[in-house]
């Protein structure tokens, strides 16, 4: 599985990297080109080079899922610690993290899109805010588990403070856990970012996959001909392969972090 995304990887890092190499595209070649020498991916609709619209469009939804997803993990990795670790904090935080998981993500970003300016910033800071508590939820039980240990005990009888004990002896034990949590909040992130553009919610200057397919879709041509080709089928594999890359790992972590599977073994 791990070999399966590594490749299935190859794809969005090598248009990240095309992405800080090349010009950003001008719009100085023929409407719906084909693909050729010149242009290896043909043009769009007003003429750019579509393997550099892809490249830096790869630069925003990859750093808006990327830097989202961190930041959420980050946020429900401090918030789940504190409530698993100090039970005063449970209660509070408990029933913050469920007020919070109430709202559906998705339909609240792209309601706050409608009223916020769209750019990238604003993409990621919605999306921490409201994707922490699913990692937080998450880490709380495994922490109150740990906060018991022996391993754990013997550090406090030696002095440690709780801030200690937490990051140095009980967080580094859920490194799987929290991988796992991250994978998937840069996945959603990634793919929200892509629907926000689809739907035409982001700024059309900064371009992005979901942008690309927004605009490709708005041409009626695009389908009554053959242009879909290499104006929607880039855009759309290089999410396809992106997902693809952050979903398998998850598939060889499920047994080592579910209990009941390895009983079933």
């Amino acid at each position: 599985m791990k070999i399966a995304a590594g490749l299935c990887a190859l794809v969005p890092l090598g248009l990240v990297l095309l992405g800080f190499g090349l010009p950003r595209a001008e719009a100085i070649h023929p409407p719906f080109a084909p693909p050729s020498n010149q242009l290896l991916l043909g043009a769009d609709d007003i003429g750019q080079d579509v393997l550099r619209v892809l490249a830096h469009g790869a630069l925003t939804t990859l750093g808006v899922g990327l830097a989202a997803g961190v930041l959420a993990t980050l946020l429900g990795l401090l918030v789940g610690g504190a409530a698993g670790y100090w039970t005063g904090l449970e209660p509070p935080l408990t029933r913050l993290t469920d007020l919070i998981l109430a709202f559906p993500r998705l339909p609240l970003l792209i309601l706050l899109a409608l009223y916020l300016k769209p750019d990238p910033l604003n993409a990621v800071v919605i999306l921490a805010l409201f994707g922490w508590p699913s990692t937080a939820r998450t880490l709380r039980p495994a922490v109150a588990g740990l906060r018991e240990a022996g391993y754990a005990q013997v550090a406090r009888t030696l002095g440690g403070s709780g801030l200690y004990v937490l990051f140095r002896h009980v967080l580094p034990q859920l490194t799987p856990l929290v991988m796992v949590n991250l994978l998937l909040e840069i996945r959603f992130g990634l793919v929200a970012q892509t629907g926000l553009a689809f739907l035409g919610l982001t700024d059309p200057s900064v371009p992005s996959w979901g942008l690309m397919l927004f605009q490709a879709f708005q041409q009626d041509q695009t389908f009554t001909a053959h242009y879909w080709v290499w104006t929607v089928l880039p855009p759309a594999l290089a999410l396809a392969l992106t997902v693809l890359a952050l979903s398998l790992p998850l598939l060889g972590d499920e047994r080592r972090l579910d209990p009941r599977l390895r009983r079933d073994t």
